[in-house]
């Protein structure tokens, strides 16, 4: 989303999945409703405000704070 890395000592790299329907909603562990995210825009996700505008098996399309996204699910 940011294109931010965060590069480890043993130099692979640091990343964070959120869950677009949270667990809690019965949100499910599925690529389909997975994100990766840095650090920050993880906690965004979580606490911003969030509008999903478009969601299905390979897209999702979403405000965050009034700003624009659209990321791949794909797995490649």
């Amino acid at each position: 989303m940011c294109s931010t890395t965060i590069r480890k000592k043993d130099g692979s790299y640091y990343i964070e999945a959120a869950h677009i329907k949270p667990k809690h909603q019965k949100g499910r562990e599925s690529p389909d409703n997975i994100i990766l995210l840095c650090p920050n825009h993880h906690k965004e996700f979580d606490f911003g405000e969030v509008e999903i505008k478009n969601h299905d098996l390979i897209q999702i399309d979403f405000l965050l704070n009034g700003k624009a996204h659209s990321l791949s699910l794909k797995i490649e």
